[in-house]
């Protein structure tokens, strides 16, 4: 009650008085070897910076102080006068929604005043904080602010505790998982394609729990974004350690869903956007969801043709883009990455070398021969698919004599 008030007040008084007999003795601020310099000759402005540096911030120091003892003053009055929350709030000057309410020092001290009003009014309904907030703040826009306050340690219990208000009241109202989704302005990608890094996302999720069994994350944002959009949210989630646990488990129903669809390999690879270069795809690790895909949809659907990595690759680019692609794996940075390599290169030279007109061995060495070793290497192979191409041909032309 306003003898909360009062004892602060003493404590403030008692204080300023004492930081004021402290502060008569300014050089006590001083360092001994800044005094002893301007003894040996070092530049006077120095000392005289120092003196007025340590001035500034004791006058600061009682402007401060002055602010807290009027600040308290008023509200041990207010409390006396029994003046409404509503009014307290807008005499505190927190009524700025432009603002953040919540990094302003002030809201604490008038939501210690709800609690006391409320605890001298006992009698009384006690009086809530959210309705005054909203009076002054929208929404979805207190929301945000709400989840920004739960993360920070001297709010975080008073801001869940409003946070979970807020959501009764969005219950009350028949508000659904859709509409806060929308009203969080989820369906925007506003914040780059990171959405599951996005505050407002953990208020839906909060919410969804006020909801249970009306629908899951995946569902909401499988009917919001496209699949190849969705896709590039979830390797967007993927590549942050925050989010990537969520993420993977995202994509996985995610590809559970296009198996059940029968969604075509070659559209996936779309999806996961592996479709968009050829420098570094090697190392991409969406390329690996798209071998796994391949191999899941061919099994679970034995009536189709199995399309294999480099049939995809082949689809979407062309020899030279291959080239590229293997060039810039030459130092891999995995096991996997080094795998593919080999696995690319090797179906690239079979293709050349099983052409009606073979590709000149010089060619070949001039695309992919970077360094010796590679030159060595490649000779090797395609030679041998070179014989074997021979060799086919003339087993096939002594079967047919």
């Amino acid at each position: 009650m306003w003898v909360h008030y009062v004892v602060l007040l003493g404590v403030a008084a008692v204080t300023t008085s004492t930081n004021g007999l402290l502060a008569k003795d300014s050089t006590s601020d001083v360092p001994v070897h800044s005094v002893l310099g301007v003894q040996s000759g070092a530049s006077t402005n120095r000392f005289l910076r120092i003196q007025d540096g340590t001035a500034a911030k004791e006058e600061e120091r009682m402007f401060n102080m002055g602010t807290y003892f009027a600040n308290n003053k008023n509200l041990a009055n207010y409390l006396k006068n029994n003046k409404d929350v509503d009014d307290v709030f807008v005499k505190l000057k927190l009524n700025v929604p432009s603002k953040n309410i919540f990094e302003d020092p002030k809201f604490l001290k008038w939501s210690q005043y709800v609690e006391d009003f409320n605890q001298k009014n006992s009698n009384k309904e006690p009086k809530s904080m959210l309705p005054t907030l909203l009076k002054h703040y929208k929404d979805f826009q207190l929301s945000t602010m709400l989840e920004a306050a739960t993360r920070v340690d001297n709010t975080r219990d008073m801001a869940m505790k409003l946070q979970s208000d807020q959501m009764k009241l969005w219950k009350s109202r028949g508000y659904t998982p859709d509409d806060v989704f929308h009203g969080c302005k989820l369906d925007i990608l506003d914040g780059g394609l990171n959405l599951l890094a996005n505050p407002r996302l953990a208020i839906w999720m909060k919410y969804t729990e006020f909801n249970p069994r009306t629908t899951t994350l995946f569902d909401t944002l499988h009917k919001t974004y496209p699949d190849q959009w969705l896709s590039q949210i979830l390797v967007a989630g993927m590549n942050n350690a925050k989010t990537y646990k969520l993420a993977k488990e995202l994509q996985t129903q995610q590809v559970n869903r296009w198996l059940n669809d029968r969604e075509l390999p070659t559209n996936v690879f779309k999806f996961l956007s592996l479709n968009q270069g050829p420098e570094n795809l090697l190392a991409n690790p969406q390329l690996y969801t798209f071998v796994k895909y391949a191999e899941r949809f061919k099994a679970n659907h034995v009536d189709t043709t199995k399309v294999t990595l480099f049939d995809a690759l082949r689809t979407h680019y062309t020899d030279d883009a291959l080239v590229t692609m293997l060039n810039s794996a030459l130092h891999p940075t995995s096991i996997r990455e080094d795998l593919y390599a080999k696995y690319v290169q090797d179906a690239l030279l079979s293709k050349w070398a099983e052409a009606p007109q073979p590709k000149p061995i010089s060619k070949v060495l001039n695309d992919l021969g970077k360094t010796p070793a590679k030159i060595n290497e490649l000779e090797l192979a395609y030679i041998d698919k070179l014989l074997a191409r021979r060799s086919k041909f003339a087993i096939r032309k002594n079967f047919v004599t």
